[in-house]
Formats: C-alpha cells, sequence, structure tokens
C-alpha cells in the first residue's frame, strides 16, 4: 500500500499538482515507505515551488538518517582558514549553474581548489574564479575540507531571492576569430537537443525549422552529439559550429558572438546565462526543479527567458510563441 501511494505521488509531482504530490509523500513515509526517497520527492516539490528554505529542511532530515552519498563530501564545518577544494562530480550545466558559488567560499577559505570535468577546466581557469583549477587525474593541491559543488547553494541557504546572480560570472576570453561579422541581421544560435538523458527535453528539429522563415536573422547551430546531423537539410543556410573535439570554451566564445540563444535545457543554456548572453530556454511540461514553476524568467540568471510547454509534448505552442518573440525582438546593434 505505502509503495503505491509513493507511485501516485510520483504521479502527480509529474503532472504539477504540488499539493497533492506533498501530501502523498506525507502519507506514504507515515506508512513506511522509505523515508529518504519520500524527502527527496518533497524536496523536489519545495524547489518547483521556490520554497527553497522548506527543500534544504528535507536535505538536512536526509543527511542527519545518515544515509551514505558518495557524491556528498561536506564535513559540515565552516570553510574559515580551511584548504577546500570543489568536486565537480555530476552535469556540465550543474557545474556552470552553482560554480557562481566558489568566490563565496573563497571570501571564508585560505584557498580554494575546483576540480572541473576535462571540458571545462579551460573554461574555469580562464574565469579566475579558484586559486587554481584542476581536472580528474590531475595532480590534487593540499587540502583540508573537500565539498562536491551541488552541495554549494544548500550550504549557502540560497533563497529564491538570495541567489548569487551577478552576471557574467564567466568568461570566455573571446576574440574575433569566433564568427566576426559585420552583418546587420541578428545572429541567433540554437540548439534542439538535450541528448538521451532526458529525451522529453528535446525538441523535433523540423518543429523548430518554423523559425528559419523569419527574415534578417541568421542562424547557427551549436547543437552538439549526433543529433547535429538533423540539420543536413538545412546545412546550406545553418553552419554548425559546435566542435566535438573542442573543450566548452570554444561554445563561449562562439556564444560571445551571438545576439541570443534559443536552446532546450542543456549545458548550453547555463553557460550562455552564465556569460549574461540573452538565451530562451524552452522547457517540457514537467520540467527540472531549477526553473520552477510558471515562471518566464529566471531567479539563476538574469538574461534568460524561459519558454514553458503548456502540457506534455506539445512544442509547438512553444514554437508559436518563439515565433512571436522573435518577431517582436526587434533590431539590435551586431555583437562586438
Amino acid at each position: 500500500m505505502n509503495r503505491e501511494i509513493f507511485n501516485k505521488a510520483e504521479e502527480r509531482l509529474a503532472s504539477r499538482h504540488i499539493a497533492d504530490a506533498l501530501r502523498l509523500y506525507c502519507e506514504a513515509e507515515r506508512l513506511g515507505y522509505d523515508p529518504d526517497s519520500c524527502a527527496a520527492g518533497r524536496w523536489r516539490c519545495h524547489m518547483l515551488a521556490g520554497q527553497f528554505s522548506l527543500a534544504w529542511r528535507e536535505s538536512e532530515a536526509i543527511a542527519h538518517r545518515g544515509s551514505p552519498d558518495p557524491h556528498r563530501y561536506w564535513d559540515g564545518r565552516p570553510f574559515d582558514g580551511r584548504d577546500v577544494l570543489i568536486r565537480c562530480l555530476h552535469g556540465l550545466g550543474d557545474t556552470i549553474q552553482f560554480i557562481r558559488y566558489v568566490p563565496i567560499v573563497r571570501q571564508h577559505a585560505r584557498s580554494v581548489a575546483v576540480e572541473a570535468q576535462p571540458r571545462l577546466k579551460q573554461l574555469l581557469a580562464n574565469s579566475g574564479l579558484a586559486d587554481c583549477v584542476l581536472t580528474w587525474g590531475d595532480p590534487e593541491p593540499p587540502w583540508d575540507q573537500q565539498v562536491e559543488v551541488v552541495e554549494l547553494p544548500r550550504i549557502f541557504r540560497a533563497g529564491v531571492d538570495a541567489i548569487p546572480a551577478a552576471v557574467p560570472y564567466l568568461s570566455s576570453g573571446a576574440d574575433d576569430r569566433f564568427l566576426s561579422s559585420a552583418s546587420p541581421k541578428l545572429r541567433i544560435g540554437i540548439v534542439w537537443s538535450a541528448g538521451d538523458y532526458n529525451p522529453a527535453r528535446s525538441l523535433p528539429l523540423p518543429q523548430m525549422a518554423r523559425l528559419f522563415s523569419i527574415r534578417d536573422i541568421s542562424f547557427v547551430s551549436l547543437q552538439a552529439g549526433p543529433a547535429r546531423f538533423d540539420l543536413e537539410p538545412w546545412r546550406d543556410r545553418i553552419p554548425n559550429l559546435h566542435d566535438e573535439n573542442a573543450c566548452v570554451l570554444r561554445d563561449a566564445q562562439n556564444l560571445e558572438h551571438l545576439d541570443l540563444l534559443i536552446t532546450v535545457d542543456t549545458m548550453m543554456a547555463h553557460l550562455a546565462g552564465a556569460l549574461a548572453k540573452p538565451v530562451w530556454t524552452l522547457l517540457p511540461f514537467a520540467c527540472d526543479w531549477r526553473w520552477m514553476l510558471d515562471r518566464e524568467d529566471s531567479p539563476w540568471y538574469p538574461s534568460m527567458r524561459l519558454f514553458r510547454q503548456p502540457r506534455p509534448g506539445d512544442w509547438a505552442s512553444v514554437i508559436d510563441r518563439v515565433y512571436a518573440a522573435l518577431l517582436a525582438y526587434g533590431p539590435i546593434p551586431p555583437a562586438a
């Protein structure tokens, strides 16, 4: 019975009936279902609702029960006067989103090193956030405290109105070798596939192609992975700038020379936001917790605008709204 109630809570969460989901998670836990699973469900509910303080209570309850988590390293002590190593063990987007907290750690710690994914090492080193940046397999500097980057929002008790959102906090060091142009057209990047992690995040490129008919816009693709070959019917009009062999720094440099990025929920959305580039993020109905509910903006990224599916799978209405928004976007000076 408790498993059935938990599954019903998951269904209500997926359909965005948050109050019902919260009630059912509590009921499942009362009847003996795994408390950490129920707390994790309530955590997602609270984060979607923008009630971050309630979510952190669930995090604390899980921590106090002592359940082992290989991706949690913080020992609960302050960072003051310590040599801190921040490890980045989740996705590239997670690292880009939460690396904003490194300067805050640096205000307290004696030194801060970041161990990042190989593709992010050069970008983070360029950005000067930490005393040193290394990647997996590099020699580690001396440290006496470690933390995983996704732990930082909880440690600093992020709230909707207390997110460190000063942008840009990453620096590409872009120069004119990348997409320099005197064209008066708007230069807009597109990304339509989020890969296999969550297929619901991906948009079929033929649906996005309606945008290509708008005059005075020069589209370029920043799509990574096998989905980049979807562009074949439009390859004479829309170049793909993403280099599969390059690190994320190259994507950042390309972004710096665009006027706007239109993307599904991928690392590129976070990268554009962290660089303070205008970015329109297209979200599935059951979007990730970080985008919350109903909002058209993001407290994480001031330059971001959100376009949400009104119902599961409905990308057509999303593209309708994007199309109208592009018509109203108006000419702006070409990027430097």
